[in-house]
Formats: C-alpha cells, sequence, structure tokens
C-alpha cells in the first residue's frame, strides 16, 4: 500500500471527533470531500474504517487497530505544524502542485520572479485535486501548478491559467525486451498502451509506480523502457547520456499551468502575467 499521508491525517481527525462533518470544520475541507477521501483510504486499503451512525461515525475493529498505531504520530506531527504556522508569517507565499513540475520550474529558473521577490515561501508536494480544489477555495494556498485538469470539476471561482506545455515520449533502451514502467494513472497508463500496442511493443512486463520522479532512474540505469516527459529529459541529462537512448516524436502534449482562486487575482499577476 502506499496511502496518501493526507489520508491518515483525515482518518484520524474523524476518529477523533466521532463526525465527519466536524472533521471537516476543523480541517477547513467540505463534507463531501473528505467523505470522498476516507472512501478513497478505505478502498486502498480493502477495509471499512469506519461504522456509520445517526449521530456519527464509531470505529471499525480494523479502524481501532490502525488509529492505536498511528494516533500518537500524526498528533506529533499537527502539533508541529502549528508550531511551525507560527514561525512564518501571514505574508508567506503558499505553492502547491505537482512535483515533478515545480522540480523542472525551479531547475529552469522559471520561478526567479517568485524567489526574487518573497523571503517566505512554503512549497507543498501534492497531486490530489479533492484537497486542493478545497484549499484554493478557502484561500489556504495561493495557487497550484498542475496539469489541465480534464476529468475533474474544480469549484466555479477557480481559475486555470496556461503557461506551458510538456511532451510525453517513449524513451527506451537499445534492448527492446527491457520491462516497461508506467506511471500508475488511469489516462497516463492507457495513452501510454495504446502507443505500445499501435508500435507492436512487448507490454506482458509492466512496472507501475506512483512517483513520476522515480521512471526516470529505472530507464536511465537500464532497468527498464518508458515514457517521460521530453522537457525533463532535457533539462536533467547531458546530450551523451541522452544519445544512447532511442527517444521517440512526441506522443502526448500535457498542458501545464497555475489554479487560482479568481479573488487572488491581482497576486497572481504579480508573479504571471
Amino acid at each position: 500500500m502506499n496511502i496518501n499521508f493526507e489520508y491518515y491525517k483525515i482518518f484520524y481527525i474523524i476518529a477523533k471527533n466521532k463526525n465527519i462533518t466536524k472533521a471537516a470544520n476543523e480541517l477547513n475541507i467540505s463534507q463531501p470531500a473528505i467523505s470522498r477521501m476516507l472512501k478513497t483510504m478505505e478502498d486502498q486499503m480493502n477495509t471499512k474504517l469506519f461504522i456509520r451512525k445517526t449521530k456519527g461515525v464509531i470505529l471499525t475493529n480494523e479502524g481501532k487497530e490502525l488509529y492505536r498505531l498511528i494516533a500518537d504520530n500524526i498528533d506529533n506531527i499537527m502539533k508541529s505544524e502549528i508550531s511551525f504556522s507560527k514561525i512564518i508569517n501571514n505574508k508567506t507565499l503558499k505553492i502547491a502542485g505537482n512535483k515533478t513540475y515545480i522540480n523542472y520550474l525551479i531547475t529552469n529558473n522559471k520561478l526567479d520572479g517568485i524567489f526574487n521577490n518573497n523571503s517566505n515561501i512554503n512549497l507543498i508536494d501534492t497531486n490530489n485535486f479533492d484537497l486542493l480544489n478545497d484549499q484554493l477555495s478557502n484561500n489556504l494556498i495561493d495557487f497550484a501548478f498542475i496539469s489541465e485538469p480534464t476529468n475533474y470539476q474544480f469549484s466555479s471561482e477557480l481559475v486555470f491559467k496556461q503557461l506551458g506545455e510538456f511532451h510525453i515520449v517513449y524513451y527506451s533502451n537499445k534492448d527492446k525486451n527491457k520491462p516497461i514502467v508506467l506511471l500508475n494513472k488511469s489516462k497516463f497508463s492507457s495513452i501510454c498502451k495504446e502507443y505500445l500496442k499501435s508500435n507492436n511493443i512487448n507490454s506482458e512486463n509492466i512496472i507501475l509506480v506512483d512517483d513520476y520522479d522515480v521512471i526516470y532512474p529505472l530507464i536511465s540505469n537500464g532497468y527498464a523502457n518508458g515514457f517521460l516527459i521530453k522537457e525533463y529529459i532535457n533539462s536533467n541529462s547531458s546530450n551523451a547520456d541522452i544519445s544512447k537512448f532511442n527517444i521517440s516524436d512526441n506522443i502526448y502534449t500535457i498542458k501545464m499551468g497555475i489554479l487560482y482562486n479568481i479573488n487572488n487575482e491581482f497576486k497572481i499577476k504579480k508573479y504571471f502575467n
């Protein structure tokens, strides 16, 4: 299992309050969103953690065991978060989003305007659209770097502004019989599998990973072939390294940009024209 840490935090707050609505209020997340995230966690663990009652929820036996294992650790982390939040002031710029995109933008000096004009910046790595939707809607973060949402409906007050494009390519060793490494995301995987099928590439041996940044080391060290963002390759590899591999033409284009609350338009224009 590779459960998002935020889900453990949400589970802990629900268990402590014995009520999903009270937990949602404490976390500043809407009740439907917190219910969806709890269901995702239960599905990933393949077990029920709570029994719903008229006036709240109670832990199942499995839920009680999970709470026993994580409660002290989650409580300590949350106390640390509160202490840390007192250190940084209200002028802190809070930026969330996809770790790979943020790393690329920093490496290629595309965030110089932000870093040069802010002494307090909080970078938050998350791909959870439910969480971003609630945090941006409640102005808990300033904006998020994400790919253009196609299968998710954000709140009406949130705006996506495109900043650039990334291009997916097939990056392969000379040995075509290597396993294929794929990002464990439904849309990404379906696009890649269609390419493999149309090009008669054997895809019987698949390695699934949950973090995009794991893909490049697997390929560059000769363990697998797979799909990478071309711009990521160009910024993280030398010409000599690239020459060792076969790189396809662009397979798919990802529109990358920022998601922000329309009420935050003035601040956004300061950094992005």
